[in-house]
């Protein structure tokens, strides 16, 4: 069986955001509410694959694989395999352990992992230069996916952060106009997350 790669990650990482790429440039030929109904749903999709692709570049490393520049990671404790890498964070330092690991910010994915990659781990090190970007993505992408009065509040914040003001923006305006700014914060967004999954994975 092939030993897992992070450079095997990184690729499939970047091809599937090739082609939410794709989709999204089709996507501005619709009308704009057609427009802002993809990018809502492509937010979901680019966030997913930044998820999937820190958990897979963690266990990894949790298994002492190398990054793509060559680089060996040093975890505190070396795992044998990728579900003993998932067991290990659930359980390892923990008075009971995790039911699920969460990958859905820095502070997730720190907690998620802290007993087994220690904190001057490149994927870690790297991954804090983006907390703010990573948590603006979350609470954009957690409103789209639930609707609900918590996950507005966490929402109208990234507004407020954005505009200085408590504008009323939908997700799909908020993704898809370039009233405010150049370029659309949904294309901001993608290009985020391939710098961010490049960076990570490196070493």
């Amino acid at each position: 069986m092939a030993r897992p790669s992070i450079l095997a990650t990184y690729n499939k990482s970047i091809r599937e955001l090739l082609i939410v790429e794709r989709y999204l440039l089709t996507s501005k030929n619709l009308p704009p509410e057609m427009y802002g109904f993809v990018a809502e749903i492509l937010m979901l999709r680019i966030f997913s694959i930044l998820e999937s692709c820190i958990r897979e570049v963690s266990v990894r490393v949790a298994c002492g694989v190398s990054y793509k520049n060559g680089v060996m990671p040093a975890p505190t404790i070396r795992c044998s395999s990728i579900q003993d890498a998932l067991n290990k964070f659930k359980s390892v330092g923990r008075s009971r352990p995790l039911l699920y690991l969460k990958f859905t910010n820095v502070n997730h994915t720190n907690d998620s992992i802290k007993y087994i990659i220690n904190n001057s781990e490149p994927l870690r090190v790297k991954l804090a230069h983006y907390g703010v970007q990573f948590e603006e993505m979350r609470r954009v992408r957690n409103h789209i996916a639930h609707r609900y009065k918590n996950t507005f509040a966490e929402y109208k914040t990234v507004i407020m952060n954005r505009y200085g003001a408590n504008l009323k923006l939908k997700p799909s305006v908020f993704l898809t106009s370039t009233k405010r700014q150049p370029r659309a914060i949904i294309d901001e967004y993608l290009i985020t997350v391939k710098v961010i999954i490049d960076d990570i994975t490196n070493g």
